[in-house]
C-alpha cells in the first residue's frame, strides 16, 4: 500500500512516489527578457493586492521571458509573461520588498503545475510567441485558442556599458516574488488552503539594452477566454506614462530552497 513520506516532496499524482530530499535551486542558463512598465492608477491597482501586502509604487510591470537550457526540463525551455506590482510584505517585525505577482502566463504545462502547487505562483496557460526581431525592434504576443489578449513591442535604444551592466546586476540581482497559494474546497465555497508565499529568484545579466516599449491589451469576454476577468481587469488600468523598459540576456536561478509560506 502506498504511504506518504515526510522526507519526500510530492506533486499530483502523488501515489507514484515523491522526490527525495529538500527542494533544490532551478537553473535557467539562457534567458532573454523584455520588460515594459508603466505608471497607472494607484487605487485601481491596489484593489488587486491582498493584505498584508502593500503597493509601493503605482507601476504595472509586464515581463516576457524566453527561457532555454532549463536544467529541470532536461535542457528544454518555455516562454512566459509575468505581470507584477512593486510591493512590500509587512507582518509583525518582518518587512520584505519585492514584486507581487498578479498573473504568469506560460506556454507549457509542467512549470505551471509545479509553480502553482509548490510556490503559490498564479500561473495559467497561454500561447506565447517567441519574440521576433527586425532591426532594433522586437515584438511578441500572447493568445488563447486564437484570441490575442496581449501585444508587446520594444525598440532597442542603447546597450548598457559594462559599468551600467555591473550596476544593474548589483541592484536587481535578487528579486523577491510574492504570490498567494489558494486551493479551493471541494464541493463547496471557501478555501482549503490560503496563504501568502515568497519565491526568491537570482538573476545574472550578460547584456542589456534600454529602450522604448508599448503594451496593448485586448479585453476578451467570457465567450472567448476562460480567464477573461484577468484580461478585462488589466486592460482597464490606465497607462499614464511608460517607465523603465528593458531588454536583458543572461541566466536565472529559481530559489526553490528559499521559497516559503509567509505569515
Amino acid at each position: 500500500m502506498f504511504k506518504f513520506s515526510e522526507e519526500s516532496n510530492y506533486l499530483m499524482p502523488a501515489h507514484f512516489g515523491g522526490y527525495p530530499g529538500q527542494p533544490q535551486p532551478a537553473a535557467y542558463h539562457d534567458v532573454t527578457s523584455i520588460t515594459v512598465a508603466y505608471e497607472t492608477d494607484l487605487e485601481m491597482l491596489s484593489a488587486f493586492i491582498p493584505e498584508p501586502f502593500e503597493t509601493t509604487r503605482p507601476v504595472l510591470s509586464i515581463q516576457y521571458s524566453m527561457c532555454r537550457r532549463v536544467d529541470w526540463m532536461r535542457g528544454g525551455g518555455y516562454n512566459l509573461i509575468t505581470v507584477g506590482v512593486p510591493a512590500a510584505y509587512a507582518h509583525g517585525q518582518e518587512r520584505i520588498e519585492g514584486l507581487y505577482v498578479l498573473v504568469i502566463w506560460e506556454n507549457k504545462t509542467a512549470p505551471i503545475l509545479s509553480g502553482r502547487e509548490q510556490s503559490g505562483m498564479p500561473k495559467v496557460f497561454a500561447d506565447i510567441e517567441d519574440h521576433h526581431q527586425v532591426g532594433d525592434r522586437l515584438f511578441t504576443n500572447a493568445s488563447y485558442e486564437g484570441w490575442n489578449f496581449l501585444r508587446m513591442d520594444f525598440r532597442q535604444v542603447k546597450q548598457m556599458s559594462p559599468d551600467e551592466l555591473d550596476r544593474l546586476n548589483r541592484q536587481t540581482g535578487t528579486i523577491n516574488a510574492f504570490g498567494w497559494r489558494y486551493i479551493p474546497n471541494i464541493g463547496r465555497s471557501g478555501a482549503a488552503l490560503s496563504h501568502p508565499t515568497l519565491f526568491p529568484q537570482q538573476l545574472a545579466y550578460t547584456a542589456a539594452w534600454r529602450g522604448e516599449g508599448r503594451i496593448r491589451w485586448e479585453a476578451l469576454g467570457p465567450e472567448e477566454y476562460q480567464y477573461y476577468p484577468i484580461t478585462q481587469a488589466l486592460s482597464q488600468l490606465p497607462i499614464k506614462s511608460y517607465r523603465d523598459c528593458l531588454m536583458t540576456q543572461g541566466s536565472q536561478v529559481l530559489r526553490n530552497d528559499l521559497s516559503r509560506q509567509l505569515g
